[in-house]
Parts: structure tokens; sequence; C-alpha cells
């Protein structure tokens, strides 16, 4: 073998391989860059993800031991801050938008080896677990959250996101390397420039989320809610099954449940399933497919040792949330939350003082007395079709088995007000309408219960 005297260049053929090697690692470091640069100038500040983690991470020298997780219903139903004024606990929330029970889990566990906790609750929603994981939601979170932890935890939290996804054998894993395809700043150039000025002037996350979120207030300890308030002549487009056809629980939020329910038992902490409250309306929409599938889930978790709670079943004696608690069909705004709050705040100190609860609510084995206890009306809808010039309507009213409803149908104009009584009260839940030559047509249902006399409880518009 020969070997190369001193000043003697590389073959050519050695320094080919060279080249190529150094300007692909340039052509990787310049995209890596760029993109560096996008998501900082793209990818929107102040998101909740951010405001939570952010918060979380500056904590990480203060004692937590309960800690929310869950989707949006969580992050809007439960303020840490009520219950630790009640129960002298340290709560800290990092529910999320649309938050899948992966990232969940990953919650979990980073609470569980971080802080040690002793209580976990994960607020839900009927949807949570029919549903399949919203990608723009789980890569947020994981992106976030690595944002503010160390290189290795971040790293392992990627893999976690890659592996069990599914991005790593398809087309998302570029949504995990370029996650401003996903997220991002909206507004053209003056909303990427109102979103780097945010980011290079010292405001908080905090103070950017409440400069997107006009009537969003952050509280502390992870929560912030809105003052939102819910409105019931528009109940049909505020039923998640207007959004969402009724599907079974997947098999996989199943076993993602599962997960959670084994790591909370493995760290000795307790699993507290609270199904988030709702109207009454997005409770009955479901029909008999509510009662089996939250009884499957019930049935999981009281299984591996967890505490259940459907706030919706719990009797009025109890918990007795109006309309004004809602900010629509399925959260609760700031005032809703407070109130829920003390009430999961006193259902757990009865339970931490060993006493029985079960007489708190209803069952889903006696759905009928559910049914039974909702004596009013929650919402109405309405229904119509045209055929030959010819409209026809149909009232569903949303109330308890035991509520007998009377409708009045009347004529409106294009702001909604009463122009004539088309059919006045009966129990008749129909009514037909010639379509005016013009084509318009507005019709306004009013609902109320049978023979009490009073004015509309419930009303909703039908139009052409």
């Amino acid at each position: 073998m020969t070997s190369r005297k001193a000043g003697e260049s590389a073959p050519k053929g050695q320094r080919s391989v060279l080249r190529r090697i150094v300007e692909t690692l340039v052509i990787v470091a310049i995209a890596v860059g760029l993109d560096v640069l996008l998501v900082y100038a793209l990818y929107p500040y102040g998101s909740t993800s951010e405001v939570v983690w952010s918060e979380y991470f500056s904590a990480a020298d203060k004692s937590i031991d309960t800690v929310i997780v869950g989707s949006s219903t969580a992050q809007r139903a439960i303020d840490p801050n009520v219950l630790d004024d009640t129960l002298g606990t340290s709560t800290f929330t990092l529910a999320t938008p649309a938050q899948p029970l992966e990232d969940s889990y990953l919650a979990v566990r980073e609470a569980l080896s971080g802080h040690k906790v002793r209580r976990v609750i994960l607020g839900l929603d009927y949807e949570t677990m029919s549903l399949g994981t919203w990608d723009k939601a789980n890569v947020t979170y994981v992106q976030t959250k690595a944002a503010y932890e160390s290189l290795p935890k971040a790293v392992g939290d990627y893999v976690g996101l890659l592996t069990s996804s599914g991005y790593l054998t398809s087309s998302k894993f570029l949504e995990v390397l370029f996650p401003w395809t996903l997220a991002h700043e909206k507004g053209g150039i003056q909303g990427v420039a109102n979103n780097l000025r945010m980011r290079l002037d010292g405001t908080t996350p905090i103070e950017a989320a409440g400069a997107r979120e006009p009537g969003w207030t952050y509280v502390g300890k992870g929560y912030g809610n809105y003052d939102y308030l819910l409105d019931t002549s528009n109940a049909k487009a505020s039923m998640s099954t207007t959004s969402h056809a009724i599907a079974d629980f997947t098999d996989e939020n199943m076993g993602m449940l599962q997960r959670i329910a084994d790591v909370c038992h493995e760290n000795g902490a307790q699993l507290v399933v609270v199904v988030t409250p709702r109207p009454a309306f997005n409770v009955l929409c479901y029909g008999d497919a509510y009662p089996e599938q939250m009884a499957r889930m019930r049935d999981l978790v009281q299984t591996a040792g967890g505490v259940f709670l459907d706030a919706n079943l719990l009797k009025r004696s109890c918990y007795a949330p109006t309309d004004e608690d809602f900010a629509d069909g399925e959260h609760l705004n700031a005032t809703g939350a407070e109130g829920f709050s003390a009430t999961l705040a006193d259902y757990l100190g009865r339970l931490d003082a060993d006493e029985d609860v079960s007489e708190l609510s209803y069952s889903y084995e006696d759905w009928a007395s559910y049914l039974a206890s909702v004596d009013y009306i929650s919402a109405v809808t309405l229904d119509g079709s045209v055929k030959d010039g010819v409209a026809s309507l149909e009232a569903t009213p949303y109330c308890g088995t035991n509520v007998h409803v009377e409708y009045q149908f009347c004529l409106c104009d294009a702001d909604g007000n009463v122009t004539g009584v088309l059919r006045d009260w009966s129990n008749d839940a129909t009514a037909t309408c010639e379509v005016p030559a013009d084509g318009s047509l507005s019709v306004r249902v009013n609902a109320r219960r049978a023979g009490l006399g009073v004015e509309p409880e419930r009303s909703c518009v039908w139009s052409l």
C-alpha cells in the first residue's frame, strides 16, 4: 500500500465524494435554517399550548400535586384555582383545545415524572372518544412542549409523536418537520409582521394569547376562559352531532385511555375521569348511543381502579347549570367553570373523606330516570323542506320524557321579527306554508311546556 506524500492532494475520486458530502451538509443546514426562520415568522405566537407549557415549565420549582388534562372541554370546565381554594391542593391544567388522548398521556407522564402528582383529572366528552386525532392539535402540542424543555426530552417527545401516530410511515412526517404548514399566521404580511413583533418586543405568551382571542382571560395555573354566552335559538349548530356523526368509541381511544389509567396506577396517582358538563340538548341528541358508549368508558376506568364522573348525570340537587353557564353547546364559560369547579371540588372532597357519592348521580343502567329528570325544554330545532312551492316544517324538542310540548309557528321578516302567526299554540310539531313568489321565507317556532300558559321557553328560526 502506498501513502500520499505531504502536500499531495487527495485523489480525484476521494475529492468528489468529500465534496458531495460537504455540499449535502450545507444544503441540509440551509434547509434547516430556513425552516427555523419560517417557524419563527409564521408559526402563531401565543397559542393555548404555548401558554400552558410556558407557564408549566416556569413553575418547575413549585409544588404540583394535581394535574388536569384533556381537550377544550376540560380546559374550559375546570378552574384549578377553585379546586385549590377548596381542597388545599396545588393544581395545574395542561388541557388544550382538541387535545387527543395520546397528548393527554404525554402530559400525564410529564407531570408524574416532573412533580410526582398524586391525582390526574382527565376531562373529556363523547367526541374525545369517538373521533380520530387532529394532526394540527397533535403536532402543535408536542412542538410547543419541546420548545420549553431540554434537548433529550424534546427528542424523546418527537420520537414518541412520530412512532405512536403513524407520522413516520406516511407523508404526515413532513408536518412534523415543517409545522408552519399546519399552523401558520393568517392576515398576510401584516399578520406575519404582528407575529414577529410579539416575539421580538417581549410580549409574553399570555399577552399574545389575549391579543389573539378577544373575550379570553388568563386566570392562572394554566387556566384561562371566555365570557361567551350560549344562544339556545341556534341549538342545532351547537350540537356536536351536527358536526360529527354519532359513532362508537374507537378501539384506539379506548386503548389510549387504558394506557393513561395504567401509568397512573403504576405511579400511585389517582385517575379521575370527568365527562364535562354540556347543555341537556347536547346529551339528548345522541339518543341511546350516549349511555351505551359512556358505560363502556366508565367500566374501563373503574376496572382500572380510577374514579369516573359524568357531570351531565349529576342530580340537580347537586349540580344544576343554567344557560348562562355555557359558552356554546360543548363548553362552559368562565362563570360556569367556576360553579362546576366548586361542585367538582365538593365531590372530590367527599371521595377523599370516603363518603358514598353514588347517590349524587343517575346511572347509565337507569337511563330512564335521567330522561325523566330533564323536566324542561333544553332547546327546540326546526327543519324544513320545499316541494311544489310548499314548505313542510317539523319542530324537534329536546326535553325529558315527561315533558309535553306546545308549538306556535310564526312568519318572520329578514331580521327575525314576527310579522304574523302561521299557526297558534297546539301540540302539533308540524306545519306547512306556501313559499312566496320571491322565494324568501322565514318561519319561527316557539315552544313551551303544555298547560303552563307561559311565554315561549325556547324558539328557533328556519329560513329559505
